[in-house]
């Protein structure tokens, strides 16, 4: 279970507790590097509640693939559901939850997917996003952190972001500054930083 996530404003005891019957989630771009890769954050998320039923979306098929056979050899077939899509253009409403773990800056477009997402969620639901942990300045990331960080960023993500449309190349060190501007501009009234490590920020928005 992502560190992270008892910090999102109760969303995890919401998921756990017993009225949680009805409870939906989605995360999307759950392909790409550990954790989340070919589904295996989906799959343990449905472990840690498995009165919650989750849907895993991403654009690769093969990933698609992986994560169900994750899934069925991980017995949460049950409670998991998944299809190929976009961030922006996902077929699912009314979600509790949305995540994206380590992806909305891989995006061509994340602000036509936060955009999206944002209208995916229940008038009270909760956006949480997990990032490369990074300050706003360059010169501030100018550690050992970091430069692992930008050169992973200058052979993958950036790439990546400019292989779709819009191109955005965010990039895995784009600071939280920069995410808060891309996760507001959908229309979540608050963006708070949740939790952090020396490697990841866990971003929530709600309106």
């Amino acid at each position: 279970m992502p560190t992270g996530q008892p910090a999102t404003k109760d969303s995890t005891s919401d998921l756990s507790g017993s009225p949680i019957a009805g409870q939906d989630k989605a995360e999307s771009g759950m392909g790409g590097l550990p954790p989340q890769e070919d589904g295996w954050s989906t799959v343990l998320m449905a472990r840690a509640f498995p009165k919650s039923k989750f849907i895993g979306y991403d654009f690769h098929p093969a990933s698609i693939a992986e994560a169900k056979a994750h899934a069925r050899t991980h017995d949460v077939a049950a409670n998991t559901h998944f299809e190929v899509a976009k961030a922006k253009g996902y077929s699912g409403k009314d979600f509790d939850l949305v995540t994206c773990f380590d992806c909305l800056h891989d995006m061509g477009d994340p602000a036509g997917a936060a955009a999206h997402i944002r209208k995916s969620l229940k008038p009270d639901g909760t956006w949480m996003v997990v990032e490369p942990m990074a300050r706003d300045r360059l010169e501030e990331n100018i550690n050992p952190v970091g430069r692992l960080f930008y050169a992973g960023s200058t052979m993958i993500c950036v790439p990546t972001s400019l292989s779709q449309e819009v191109g955005a190349a965010l990039g895995a060190q784009a600071g939280e500054a920069k995410l808060k501007e891309v996760m507001g501009g959908a229309g979540s009234g608050k963006v708070r930083r949740a939790a952090e490590s020396p490697f990841n920020m866990i971003l929530e928005a709600r309106l």
